[in-house]
C-alpha cells in the first residue's frame, strides 16, 4: 500500500452493533471480497483476521477494536471492527472517533439489540454516515419485513432499503439493487423492489428541494444522480441505507462495498473540531489537508509483546513520514515517527508515509495516551496548536477491591493493571486513601473478568477480588467531654499521661480543628503536639465503625504529668482514649457517600427500575424520554446500594440498561443502618487487642 490516493479517495468505516450480530464475520467477508486477504477466516474456528487476541479467540467475541484495509472502486477503505457487547463500549467509542462511516450490523434472526441503539445514537451525535447491514439472512427464523419495520420504528423513517433479499432463511439467494430499474419484481422478494424504490427515492429527494420538485413533476431521475444525492443526504443525517448480507455465502458483500465507496463519506465530509491553549477557548474546525501542520489523534493504544507500546493515530490534517518529529501537545514530549504501519489484523504493513484521513500505528512513543493530539510543531508554540476534542468515554461503574494471590506480587500487580488501564479508558485503578484498598473499576463483571485474565496471560499474575468497603465517615452531633489517665508500671521507667478533652461538632465539610486551652502548664507544652497527634491518629482509625472521623473540634483543657514517667507516647495514648470516650458520648453519627445516578432503560422497564430504586433508599429527582423508546431516570442514591447495581440492572433490563453516577456528597446514615454497620464492626474487632 502506497499513498497514491488522496483525501477524497479515503473511506473510513467502523463495523458496530450488538455482540454476536456478525460484525467480525462481515469484516472478514469484506476483506476477502476485495482480495485484501486470500482466505476468509472464521470467528467460530478462531481463524478470523481481525479477532487476534487470545481471549477473543477463546470466547468467540470481539473485545478490542482491530484494523484492516482494502481497496475498492478506486477508494482506499480503512476498516475498524469494534466490540459488540456493552461491557466493552469504550473500544467501540474509540472506533467511532476515528471514522466517518459506521456500518451497524443487525442480526436478521435476533433483530435490534441494546448496543445497536446506543451506537446508532453515538454515530448520529458525531455526524457519521450510517449504514445498517441486516446480517445472517440465511439463518432460520429470519423475517425481513419485520426486521425492516423494527429498524424504521426504532431509528426513524430515514432508514430505507437500498437492496432487498431474494428469498430469506434457507431460501436466501442474493439481493436486488432497488435503484436499478426493474420491469417486474423478481420472485421470492419479501419486499418488492418497486415498493422499496419508492421508499428510497422519496427519502433521498426530501433533502434536496430541486430534486423534490423534479420528482413531484413526474421526471425520472437517473441512478448516478440519485447516488450523488444519497451521499449528500447521508452526510446531512437524513438518510440511512439498509442492506442485506450473508457472510457464509458471500451474498450482498460486494453490494455493501459498492454503496459505502460510492455514497459513503470521505474525511472531507465530516466536521471535526479542536481548541487551542488549555481547551477553554472557542472551538475551531480542523480542515483536512494533505499538507501543512499535522493534526492527529490517538484513538487506541496497545502494549505489544515484541513492538513495545503501539499508538494508533487517526490523521486529521497534514501527513506523517518516518522522519517526522512528532509532538504530544498534552505533555510537550517529542519522538521521531519512525516506522509507520497500516494493520491487517495482527499483520503490520510498513508504509512510506500517511496523509490526512489515514489510520496508522506507530511504535515506542510511550508518552502517548488515548485522546492525545499529535502535531509536528512544538517548542514554544505547543500551547497554541490546535488540540482535537477528547473522545468521551463513560465512567467505569463496577468497582472491585483486588488482592494479589501472592503477597510479594503486589507491586507487579499494580504495574500490570496500570498498563492495562492505559489501553482501556473504561478501566481504572486507584488506591483508596481511606480504606487502603486497591480498587479497580470497569464496565461490568465480565469486563473485570477479562482484565483479570489478561493480567494472568500477560504477566503471569493472579489476584482475587471482592466488593470494596464503602468509605463511610464518622462524626458527632453533640458536645461532650471526657478524660483518660494512661498509667503503666513495668518494673523500670513507667508510663503516665492524663488528658481531659472537649469535643464539639463542626459544619459539614469543615474537617478538624484542634484547640490548646491548657492553662497553668497542667500538660507541659512539649507534650501538646503528642496530644494532637494521638487525636489525629485515632480519627484516622475511626471509633465506632473503623472509618475516618471528620467535622469536629477537639479542645484539650486539662491534664496531669509525671516528672519521670511522662512521655510523648503516654500522652498520645491518653489523648486517643480520651477522644474515644468523648466521641461515644457526643451522639456519634455515620455519614455515607451519596451519588447522583442517571439510569437509561427501555421505557417498558421504567416502573420496575423506579420501584427498585425506592428499595435502595433512592430519591428520583427527574426523568426524560430519549429516541428509540428509551427513558432516563435521575436519582440520588447511597453509594452502598449501587456497588452491585450494574449486574442487577443488566438482569432487570435483559442487558439493555446502562447508568452513570458521580459523588454528590455525604449524608447521615439512617439509625437502623448505622446500628448494623457498627455491630458488624464491633464483631470484627472481637479479640483484637487495643493499643
Amino acid at each position: 500500500m502506497t499513498t497514491t490516493y488522496h483525501i477524497a479517495d479515503i473511506r473510513n468505516v467502523a463495523l458496530a452493533g450488538h455482540g454476536a450480530s456478525g460484525k467480525t464475520s462481515l469484516a472478514d467477508a469484506l476483506l476477502f471480497a476485495a482480495g485484501a486477504i486470500n482466505r476468509k477466516g472464521s470467528v467460530d474456528d478462531g481463524t478470523s483476521t481481525l479477532d487476534i487476541d487470545d481471549e477473543e479467540k477463546r470466547r468467540h467475541f470481539t473485545i478490542d477494536c482491530h484494523m484492516g484495509h482494502l481497496a475498492w472502486n478506486g477508494k482506499q477503505v480503512h476498516l475498524i471492527d469494534s466490540p459488540g457487547y456493552p461491557d466493552f463500549i469504550g473500544n467501540a467509542l474509540s472506533a467511532l472517533a476515528a471514522v466517518e462511516n459506521v456500518v451497524l450490523a443487525v442480526s436478521g434472526p435476533s433483530g435490534i439489540e441494546v448496543n445497536t441503539r446506543r451506537l446508532f445514537q453515538e454515530a448520529r451525535k458525531l455526524g457519521l454516515g450510517r449504514f445498517i447491514a441486516v446480517t445472517k439472512m440465511d439463518a432460520e427464523n429470519v423475517d425481513y419485513r419485520a426486521d425492516l419495520a423494527a429498524i424504521r420504528e426504532t431509528f426513524g423513517n430515514q432508514c430505507v432499503p437500498f437492496n432487498v433479499p431474494v428469498g430469506q432463511g434457507a431460501s436466501f439467494q442474493g439481493v436486488v439493487d432497488v435503484l436499478q430499474q426493474h420491469d417486474e419484481d423478481p420472485a421470492g422478494c419479501p419486499l418488492p423492489p418497486t415498493e422499496a424504490y419508492q421508499m428510497v427515492v422519496e427519502q433521498i429527494v426530501e433533502s434536496d428541494e430541486a430534486l423534490m420538485n423534479r420528482y413531484l413533476e413526474g421526471e425520472s431521475i437517473g441512478v448516478d444522480e440519485l447516488r450523488k444525492a444519497a451521499h449528500d443526504a447521508i452526510a446531512a443525517g437524513k438518510l440511512v441505507p439498509v442492506l442485506c448480507v450473508c457472510t457464509r455465502k458471500d451474498l450482498g458483500i460486494k453490494e455493501l462495498l459498492d454503496l459505502v465507496t460510492v455514497c459513503g463519506l470521505s474525511p472531507e465530509d465530516v466536521h471535526r473540531f479542536g481548541t487551542r491553549g488549555e481547551g477553554e477557548g472557542p472551538e475551531e474546525e480542523i480542515t483536512p489537508a494533505e499538507d501543512g501542520t499535522l493534526v492527529a489523534q490517538v484513538f487506541k493504544t496497545a502494549n505489544d509483546q515484541f513492538m513495545g507500546k503501539m499508538s494508533y493515530l487517526r490523521i486529521l490534517s497534514g501527513r506523517i513520514a518516518p522522519d517526522t518529529n512528532l509532538v504530544n501537545l498534552r505533555s510537550g514530549k517529542t519522538a521521531k515517527a519512525g516506522h509507520i504501519y497500516v494493520l491487517q489484523g495482527k499483520q503490520q504493513e510498513e508504509v512510506p508515509e500517511a496523509i490526512a484521513g489515514d489510520i496508522v500505528a506507530i511504535a515506542k512513543f510511550d508518552d502517548l495516551h488515548v485522546s492525545d493530539t499529535v502535531s509536528n510543531v512544538g517548542g514554544n508554540t505547543t500551547v497554541s496548536q490546535l488540540k482535537v476534542a477528547p473522545i468521551h468515554f463513560p465512567a467505569p461503574m463496577v468497582p472491585r477491591a483486588v488482592i494479589p494471590k501472592a503477597r510479594e506480587d503486589e507491586a507487579k500487580m499494580s504495574a500490570g493493571l496500570a498498563k492495562i488501564a492505559d489501553e482501556d479508558p473504561t478501566f481504572s485503578i486507584r488506591r483508596d486513601t481511606q480504606t487502603h484498598e486497591l480498587i479497580i473499576s470497569g464496565m461490568s463483571d465480565l469486563h473485570l473478568e477479562i482484565i483479570q485474565q489478561r493480567l494472568k496471560n500477560r504477566y503471569k499474575l493472579e489476584m482475587s477480588t471482592h466488593v470494596p468497603h464503602v468509605p463511610y465517615l464518622e462524626t458527632i452531633t453533640a458536645n461532650a467531654e471526657a478524660d483518660h489517665r494512661h498509667k503503666k508500671q513495668t518494673g523500670g521507667r513507667g508510663q503516665f499521661g492524663e488528658v481531659h478533652l472537649r469535643v464539639r461538632p463542626l459544619e459539614r465539610g469543615k474537617g478538624f480543628n484542634f484547640v490548646d486551652a491548657v492553662k497553668g502548664g497542667t500538660i507541659p507544652g512539649q507534650y501538646i503536639p503528642a496530644v494532637e497527634k494521638g487525636v489525629r491518629e485515632q480519627m484516622d482509625k475511626g471509633i465506632i465503625s473503623g472509618n475516618q472521623v471528620v467535622d469536629l473540634e477537639v479542645e484539650v483543657y486539662f491534664g496531669k504529668d509525671h516528672p519521670v514517667d511522662s512521655s510523648e507516647q503516654a500522652f498520645k495514648t491518653a489523648a486517643a482514649n480520651a477522644l474515644r470516650k468523648a466521641f461515644e458520648k457526643a451522639r456519634p453519627a455515620l455519614l455515607e457517600p451519596i451519588v447522583a445516578a442517571e439510569i437509561t432503560v427501555p421505557a417498558a422497564n421504567f416502573g420496575d427500575i423506579t420501584a427498585d430504586l425506592s428499595t435502595r433508599r433512592g430519591h428520583i429527582t427527574g426523568m426524560d424520554t430519549l429516541p428509540g423508546g428509551l427513558q432516563t431516570i435521575q436519582a440520588i442514591v447511597p453509594l452502598a446500594e449501587m456497588l452491585s447495581y450494574a449486574t442487577q440492572l443488566k438482569s432487570m433490563t435483559s442487558g439493555q440498561g446502562s447508568f452513570a453516577m458521580e459523588l454528590r456528597g455525604y449524608e447521615p446514615v439512617p439509625p437502623n443502618v448505622q446500628q448494623q454497620i457498627v455491630e458488624k464492626y464491633q464483631k470484627s474487632r472481637t479479640g483484637v487487642e487495643e493499643d
